[in-house]
């Protein structure tokens, strides 16, 4: 029975030591899925990041970037798996994703595109480095790259000049486009007169007003002629699309200026005087001189200008321009009349005279005299009518003015 006993123990003793031994077998072969620690003798270089490009710049467009790796080499015979990190230092203190477990690709090379886009705005670090469950290789060399917002330059809204104008000095008015991810955009006036927009008859550059509109001119433009204009915008790299093409047309020539008025005088049967002006009084009001008699010397010899004096019928100023001259060679106390008071809006028939003391130009002190009867009719006639009163007692007054003649 004690014999019996020795045999088990035996026994006992012989499968645990085959159970260690079998145990360390299994840890010495490099293939095993497990070892216990590094293999002596493996090497692993480091990968090599190929793109982006160190120093490189992306567009951001709503897609996760691929990165493309150099495959890192070993002496051992264990299969490798790559160890991707990306982050937003070059010390990845600030990890923005890992991968930790990628399958080297064919070729020597690995494209791993990340699962997520990168926020634009930053610039953005990686590096990766192999392992073979046993053995870690050393990380690469830090790459970096930048993901830039698009560039977006929007086509103008072309708005004015557009039509048939009344003026040949005008303003190219448009409405700026949306322009963002770029700087030093400028739009580009076109103007033809032609629809084909070729030749062009000026090409201006003029920069974004800070209002949401730009304007541009070019001065004064032929009369009566028909333009094209469009624009666009550009950073000088990126162009917009051009706005849609206006087209305008310059008024006809304004009629030639009237010619200028006969200087009254003896040779034309107008009597002159001797020219100054009557001194101030030295209380109330001068006497309203009677100017009759020179009133329709004027208009006899001028009738034409008599004829043509309604402006508001397309007459000038002729007639009230000899009258108000020749009287202010008796005494330049004569002026013309501010409608009611109105220094901006000149009679077009009523010459004033400064009955009081100072400056005539501005003052309320005045004669008015309606001087052409009839005056829109079809038969304008020289007259001498004092509505100073009248005029007063209508509750308004009169104001002498030069109309910037004298």
């Amino acid at each position: 029975m004690r014999r019996l006993h020795h045999y088990r123990g035996l026994i006992a003793l012989i499968a645990t030591v085959c159970l260690g031994g079998c145990e360390a077998a299994k840890s010495a072969n490099p293939t095993a899925p497990s070892v216990a620690g590094p293999i002596p003798g493996v090497s692993i270089t480091a990968p090599k990041p190929l793109e982006p490009g160190a120093g490189s710049t992306l567009v951001f467009g709503g897609e996760p970037p691929t990165l493309l790796i150099e495959n890192s080499g070993t002496s051992g015979v264990r299969t490798l798996w790559l160890q991707v990190e990306v982050g937003t230092d070059a010390g990845f203190q600030q990890i923005v994703h890992s991968a930790d477990r990628l399958t080297p690709g064919e070729g020597g090379r690995t494209t791993y595109r990340l699962p997520e886009p990168l926020g634009a705005g930053y610039t953005y670090y990686w590096r990766a480095r192999a392992q073979d469950g046993a053995n870690v290789g050393p990380y690469s060399a830090v790459s970096s790259f930048s993901v830039v917002p698009p560039v977006v330059i929007d086509a103008p809204t072309a708005t004015a000049p557009s039509g048939t104008l009344t003026t040949n000095k005008l303003d190219f008015r448009l409405t700026n486009g949306a322009i963002s991810g770029t700087s030093g955009v400028v739009y580009r006036f076109e103007i033809s007169q032609s629809a084909s927009m070729s030749p062009l008859t000026a090409l201006v550059t003029a920069t974004p007003g800070s209002n949401g509109t730009t304007t541009m001119t070019l001065g004064e433009l032929p009369y009566n002629t028909t333009y094209y204009w469009r624009a666009f915008a550009t950073d000088g790299t990126k162009q917009s699309n051009y706005s849609s093409t206006l087209s305008f047309r310059t008024p006809a020539p304004p009629p030639p200026p009237a010619p200028p008025a006969p200087t009254p005088g003896p040779s034309n049967g107008v009597p002159l005087g001797n020219g100054g002006r009557t001194p101030d009084p030295t209380s109330g009001r001068l006497p309203l001189p009677n100017m009759a008699s020179v009133v329709q010397a004027v208009a006899r010899a001028n009738p034409g200008a008599l004829q043509n004096s309604c402006q508001d019928n397309g007459g000038n100023w002729q007639f009230m321009d000899l009258v108000v001259d020749t009287l202010r060679t008796y005494d330049t106390r004569w002026g013309y009349n501010g409608k009611r008071g109105n220094a901006s809006d000149p009679s077009h028939d009523v010459v004033a005279y400064h009955y009081g003391s100072g400056s005539d130009q501005g003052t309320a002190n005045v004669y008015i005299i309606d001087i052409i009867g009839g005056h829109c009719g079809s038969a304008p006639t020289a007259g001498w009518i004092d509505v100073t009163a009248v005029t007063a007692n209508a509750g308004s007054i009169g104001r002498w003015i030069s109309r910037g003649r004298f």
